[in-house]
C-alpha cells in the first residue's frame, strides 16, 4: 500500500486555449448575404466556462437591430461560416 501512485491532477486550461473565437468587442463587420443590414460593430462577446459550451457575439448593425451569432470556430454554425466578414479590428 505504500507504493500507490499519486492522485493525478488535471491541468486546467485557460479559456483562451479552449475557445477559438472569431470576433472581439469593437470589431467592424458586415454580412455577405444581408447587405441591407449595413455594417455592424461587435458590442459584446461571451462564452461558457463548461467544456463544449457555446460562444456568442452580439452585433449592432446600421439598420438599428442587434443580432446574436455563434462565435466559435469549432462550431459548424460559426458566424464566419455563415457570412459575417471582418472589416477591421479595433483594439480597445
Amino acid at each position: 500500500m505504500d507504493h500507490l501512485p499519486a492522485k493525478r491532477r488535471e491541468k486546467k486550461k485557460s479559456s483562451n486555449e479552449t475557445k477559438r473565437t472569431y470576433l472581439r468587442v469593437g470589431d467592424r463587420v458586415y454580412h455577405k448575404k444581408f447587405k441591407s443590414w449595413g455594417c455592424g460593430v461587435v458590442l459584446e462577446t461571451w462564452s461558457s466556462n463548461l467544456p463544449g459550451g457555446l460562444c456568442y457575439v452580439r452585433i449592432l448593425f446600421q439598420d438599428g437591430k442587434q443580432r446574436v451569432f455563434d462565435n466559435s470556430f469549432d462550431s459548424a454554425c460559426c458566424c464566419y461560416y455563415t457570412g459575417i466578414t471582418l472589416l477591421n479590428r479595433i483594439e480597445l
